[in-house]
């Protein structure tokens, strides 16, 4: 317990001070999500899609488009490590450290899913589409799995053997789906997500083209660093244009 709790404090270190200004410079454009009912929504409404971050449990109930927000993954409450076991392997080494979001809730972290609950019965060819991995920019390896109830992993996606047409879930219209979100190192993560599915008229396939959502692997902004952050901003700000007028 030691030693996991002395990685923990090593890679928060190891994140330094240029990723606290980082986040809290992004911090002032997006919203940082970091707990509660989360989904990426999947939605396909008038000749169109819309995939979007949804906070349907909020109040009032928020609904973000994948540039507008950052889904945080708390350093401290997310860390863990690969288990042992050769269905494990996809993860990395055994016993390395791992931060997850997991497919049970947990109050500290996000609670993130996959929602279909908008796509309408009947638009699409077996009631379903899929969501397909296109490509992840970031410091490790990003992996999409589900344990089933005797405890083995089925993995959707994962960036660590390459991405492919494997690297995908079909789900079906009117649903929700949660699964373990899996990141190998801090850092922030740029994936990509495609929606696809056949139109029920005219027989048509169409895809949403690659949307990017953006995960944050670091530890939760206190209070009185952000604020500091902020007021430094604005500090630069005010004398960027004090010199202006000059």
């Amino acid at each position: 317990m030691k030693e996991q709790n002395l990685r923990i404090i090593g890679h928060i270190r190891q994140l330094g001070l240029a990723a606290l200004l980082t986040t809290g410079l992004a911090s002032q454009a997006q919203t940082t999500l970091w707990e509660g009912h989360t989904d990426v929504g999947i939605v396909y409404e008038e000749g169109g899609w819309n995939l979007h971050i949804g906070q349907h449990e909020a109040t009032p109930p928020m609904e973000y488009a994948p540039n507008e927000a950052i889904l945080g993954v708390d350093i401290v409450a997310a860390s863990n490590t690969v288990p042992l076991g050769a269905e494990w392997s996809f993860l990395g080494t055994a016993g390395s450290s791992l931060w997850v979001l997991p497919q049970v809730q947990d109050s500290a972290l996000l609670f993130l899913g996959f929602g279909t609950e908008e796509l309408e019965s009947g638009v699409f060819v077996n009631n379903e589409v899929t969501l397909s991995l296109q490509g992840v920019r970031a410091p490790g390896q990003f992996s999409v799995y589900e344990v089933g109830m005797f405890g083995s992993p089925t993995v959707f996606m994962n960036s660590g053997d390459g991405i492919t047409g494997a690297d995908s879930i079909v789900l079906p219209a009117g649903g929700h789906r949660h699964m373990n979100w899996a990141f190998s190192t801090p850092g922030t993560y740029e994936v990509d997500f495609e929606a696809a599915g056949t139109l029920v008229e005219g027989n048509v396939f169409t895809t949403s083209g690659p949307i990017t959502y953006t995960f944050e692997v670091a530890a939760v902004p206190e209070p009185g660093s952000a604020s500091l952050l902020a007021l430094g901003g604005l500090g630069l700000l005010f004398a960027r244009r004090g010199k202006s007028r000059k």
